[in-house]
């Protein structure tokens, strides 16, 4: 991990032509956790009104406080790209925060101007077509926010050049370890499981690890994309749990959401799949990342989300902010991210031994309510399912395999 360099000293005025950062002004939580980059220097100017402190947000989350600043004052601070900047006053209530770009800029902290804008896009109840439109123009501003825009809009896309590195049998199903593209600069390993014995167009299921997972963890232990191997369905797995990033000028979760919808076009490119009947799942960040592949892709037919669905102001305190990126407080919560699944079916699990300050049923409940208004707008309620199954933080297997067998039936 790169040491923070910590040189500050006073500048007379902004230096000239500096790129100005953009200002992420805030009430509660924290800002994202930093991510490693590449050494820029910022330029701060309090021009707040009032003296402020600055901090640091390290890498793991927590704040590291470097002095500070009063009203008027500039300052220079040498810092990574992708590094996290908070401020608040000097009672320590947070302000705002920057987020650093690559070759830093200047960081200028504003005046307060009431409370900060928080879920300008919060869904509400309308037309089905009103409510078509709303997810339409939601999907284009996350995909600005998760900066994948370009990715998505790509023509011709970028070619997968898929290679089998290794393959093994494993009782009734393939196992093959995978290489492909997923931009023009990275390529990513996958797991592929294939039946032995197939009628193809099979039914196929991208399988999502929580945190610290790989591409092997959803099969360990006879684990959910074991048991759906063994039920025949062809499953895909790689490695979201990456806490840096690949390419300058991405996010964290744009880039573990692109790799998904990666694993995606390599299940369509598969002559054993049929297209119309690729469903994903996923535990914990797995359950998140889950949320976000079945609402930014309508190539999945159906979501299964576990061990997540709660709202934001639960993850601000206590838990990884590997979730937040700049914008997105202001545009969403999460229960308008499961929205975007609408009218696809759609099952979220929790557990009722969950830990209190986790995802616990009575919270999944309370987000299930505001996902239900879009289900029935669209008139399919049929198609939302929650399970509060009596175990932890884990998938409930049973629902799990009713849920595909019911949704990814031909």
């Amino acid at each position: 991990m790169r040491k923070l360099l910590s040189l500050i000293f006073i500048l007379p005025g902004v230096v000239a032509g500096a790129t100005t950062m953009e200002w992420h002004a805030m009430e509660t939580g924290l800002p994202p956790n930093s991510i490693s980059g590449t050494a820029v220097e910022i330029n701060f100017e309090n021009r707040a009104g009032r003296d402020v402190q600055l901090y640091w947000v390290k890498y793991n989350g927590t704040l590291q406080p470097y002095g500070g600043l009063k009203a008027g004052e500039s300052r220079a601070q040498k810092t990574y790209s992708n590094a996290s900047w908070l401020v608040s006053d000097m009672g320590g209530r947070p302000l705002g925060y920057f987020r650093v770009p690559s070759g830093g800029g200047l960081a200028m902290i504003p005046p307060r101007t009431g409370e900060p804008l928080l879920r300008s896009m919060k869904y509400s109840p309308r037309t089905g077509e009103q409510a078509l439109a709303w997810q339409k123009q939601l999907k284009s501003s996350l995909l600005r926010l998760l900066k994948l825009d370009a990715l998505v809009g790509a023509s011709p896309g970028i070619a997968l050049q898929a290679r089998t590195l290794s393959t093994r049998e494993e009782g009734s199903y393939f196992f093959h370890e995978i290489e492909f593209n997923s931009t023009a600069k990275v390529r990513i390993r996958a797991v592929l499981t294939v039946p032995k014995v197939i009628k193809p167009p099979c039914p196929a299921v991208v399988v999502i690890a929580g945190h610290s997972g790989t591409r092997h963890s959803c099969y360990e232990d006879n684990g959910f994309a074991t048991v759906l191997a063994e039920k025949g369905y062809v499953t895909v797995s790689t490695k979201i749990s990456q806490h840096s990033l690949r390419e300058e000028g991405r996010t964290m979760m744009g880039e573990r959401l692109w790799d998904l919808m990666r694993c995606v076009d390599l299940l369509v490119s598969c002559k054993e799949v049929d297209p119309a009947r690729i469903g994903c799942a996923g535990n914990s960040l797995g359950g998140e990342m889950a949320m976000w592949l079945g609402a930014m892709d309508k190539r999945i037919a159906a979501t299964l989300s576990a061990g997540f669905l709660t709202r934001m102001d639960q993850l601000e305190q206590n838990h990884c902010r590997c979730w937040k990126f700049p914008g997105l407080r202001k545009v969403v919560d999460f229960p308008e991210i499961y929205s975007l699944n609408a009218p696809r079916p759609l099952m979220c699990q929790n557990g009722l031994k969950e830990r209190p300050t986790w995802f616990t049923v009575p919270l999944a409940r309370a987000a299930l309510k505001e996902i239900k208004l879009i289900y029935n707008d669209l008139g399919v309620p049929q198609n939302l399912e929650f399970v509060a199954h009596k175990g932890g933080h884990v998938i409930e297997i049973e629902a799990l395999l009713r849920f595909f067998a019911a949704r990814l039936r031909a």
